[in-house]
């Protein structure tokens, strides 16, 4: 296995601490806009905020 220096795992944990961030408070909001994005099933009320909000 290839030796890493100090600077180089900082900057590679500092990269997944980056990914962590990303994925945890971006995952949510990324399945809730592509659900508004691609709409309803054929048959089914049109998604709203305040539907999401009130069920």
């Amino acid at each position: 296995m290839a030796k890493l220096s100090k600077e180089a795992k900082q900057r590679l944990q500092q990269l997944f601490q980056c990914g962590q961030f990303v994925i945890r408070w971006g995952f949510i909001p990324t399945v809730l806009y592509l659900g508004f994005k691609r709409g309803a099933d054929p048959g089914m009320p049109e998604p709203t905020v305040l539907s999401l909000l009130w069920g």
